[in-house]
C-alpha cells in the first residue's frame, strides 16, 4: 500500500499513529503496533465461517463477517468476545465484489474526514496472500470488555421477517424513524440533527442500502440515556448496482411525496428542505447542511483518488456524487418561482456549487 490503510495519508506502507492509536488504542486494546496485514489466508476464513454459521448476510444477503480478537497484539479469528468484525470480499453476481471492502472503507473515510460525521473505526487489513478486507472496531465493547445495549430501528420498531415479511427493513420510512428518536431519546433534538445530516449523507454518495437495521440507539451506561450509534455499513451501492436507488426507505410516511418529487421522480432539495421541517429541525440548520454537502466535492474526490479503489470504480463514483449534488442542488420551488421550467438552484446553496469552502457543520450543545 501506499497510504495509510487507515487514514489513507499518504506516505505509510501500514498504519498511522494516530489511526493506531484510534484502533487499538485504550486499556482494553492495548495500543500496541498491530500489522495491517493477517497472519491467516483467505481460505481459512471461508472454513472458520462455513463452521460457525451457513448463513450470508449484509449488502444484498451476499457479504459474509466474523469477529476478530487483538491477542498479544495479533488480530485472531473468534466465535466469542471479539472487538472487531472482518468483512472480506464477498461472493456473488454484482459488479466490482473486489472493491467491495474498499468502497465501504473509503465511504466510512469520507463521512468521518470531509463532513466529521461519527462513525465507527475502521481500516483496510489483507489476509496472508494480499487480499484485502474491511475491519471494524465495535463500538458496544467497553474498556472492561462488557457490551453496551444496542438496538437498531427495526427492533426498536418491531419489524422482523416473521411479522411484516422479507421486505421488514424496506418497509418503513425515514420520517418515521425521526419519529422513534424523538420518542426513545432525551436529548432528540441533537440526535435529530445528526440523523438529518446522515440521511443527506447517505444521499450524496449514493448508498441505497440504508435500512432500517443500518440505523441504531445505543445506551450510556454512566447515565442511561440513548444516543444514536456511530455510523456503520455506508458504502456506495451504485458501484455495485449501477441502477440502485440512491435512498433504501422512502423519505416520507405514508406515501407522501412533495410537487417536487411529483415533477422530478427523485429527492431534491425542497424534498430535504421539507424533511427537515417535519423533524422539527430549523430550516437554517437544515440549509447549512446541505450546503456543506455540495460544497465537498473537492475533498471528496482527493479521498476518492488516494484509495484502493480501480480507476474505473474511481470514476464511476465521482459520477454518482455529481449526480446526486444536482439533485441536492435543485429546487422545484424556486423554479416555479421564476416561473420557469429550468432546474434552479436553491438560493441558499446557489453560491457554495462553485465548490469555495463551506464552513462546517457544528452540532448543538447537548443539555447536561
Amino acid at each position: 500500500m501506499k497510504n495509510c490503510p487507515g487514514c489513507l495519508k499518504a506516505g505509510h506502507d501500514t498504519y498511522c499513529l494516530p489511526c493506531r492509536k484510534r484502533l487499538f488504542g485504550g486499556n482494553l486494546f492495548g495500543g500496541k503496533k498491530v500489522s495491517h496485514v493477517l497472519t491467516f489466508s483467505r481460505p481459512v476464513y471461508d472454513q472458520a465461517r462455513l463452521a460457525v454459521s451457513g448463513r450470508r448476510l449484509s449488502i444484498s444477503g451476499i457479504q459474509t463477517k466474523m469477529s476478530l480478537a487483538l491477542r498479544a497484539g495479533r488480530l485472531e479469528l473468534t466465535e466469542t468476545g471479539g472487538q472487531y468484525i472482518l468483512k472480506p470480499i464477498p461472493h456473488g453476481a454484482f459488479r466490482h465484489l473486489g472493491m467491495a471492502p474498499v468502497n465501504e472503507h473509503l465511504t466510512m473515510q469520507i463521512a468521518r474526514q470531509v463532513f466529521g460525521i461519527s462513525v465507527a473505526e475502521n481500516a483496510l487489513v489483507e489476509f496472508a496472500g494480499g487480499e484485502l478486507a474491511y475491519l471494524v472496531r465495535r463500538f458496544d465493547v467497553q474498556e472492561d470488555g462488557s457490551r453496551r445495549l444496542q438496538e437498531d430501528f427495526a427492533q426498536i420498531a418491531g419489524r422482523s421477517e416473521e411479522s411484516h415479511g422479507k421486505n421488514y427493513k424496506y418497509d418503513f420510512s425515514c420520517e418515521e424513524i425521526g419519529e422513534l428518536i424523538r420518542k426513545h431519546v432525551a436529548a432528540y433534538p441533537v440526535e435529530m440533527e445528526r440523523f438529518f445530516q446522515l440521511v443527506v449523507f447517505n444521499y450524496l454518495i449514493g448508498n441505497g442500502d440504508a435500512h432500517l437495521k443500518n440505523f441504531s440507539l445505543i445506551r450510556n451506561e454512566e447515565y442511561g440515556d440513548y444516543t444514536l450509534t456511530p455510523a456503520y455499513d455506508l458504502l456506495n451501492t451504485r458501484l455495485h448496482v449501477p441502477d440502485e436507488t440512491r435512498t433504501a426507505l422512502p423519505m416520507f410516511k405514508d406515501d407522501f411525496e412533495t410537487p417536487s418529487y411529483q415533477a422530478n421522480g427523485f429527492y431534491a432539495y425542497d424534498d430535504f428542505e421539507e424533511f427537515g421541517k417535519r423533524l422539527q429541525l430549523h430550516k437554517a440548520r437544515c440549509a447549512r447542511i446541505m450546503q456543506v454537502a455540495v460544497a465537498k466535492e473537492r475533498e471528496v474526490f482527493s479521498l476518492i483518488d488516494r484509495s484502493e479503489l480501480s480507476d474505473e470504480c474511481k470514476q464511476a463514483y465521482k459520477d454518482a456524487v455529481r449526480d446526486s449534488i444536482r439533485a441536492l442542488s435543485h429546487s422545484h420551488a424556486e423554479s416555479r418561482r421564476k416561473g420557469s421550467g429550468d432546474q434552479d438552484i436553491a438560493p441558499d446553496i446557489a453560491r457554495h456549487i462553485s465548490n469555495r469552502p463551506a464552513r462546517p457543520v457544528k452540532s448543538p450543545r447537548r443539555g447536561k
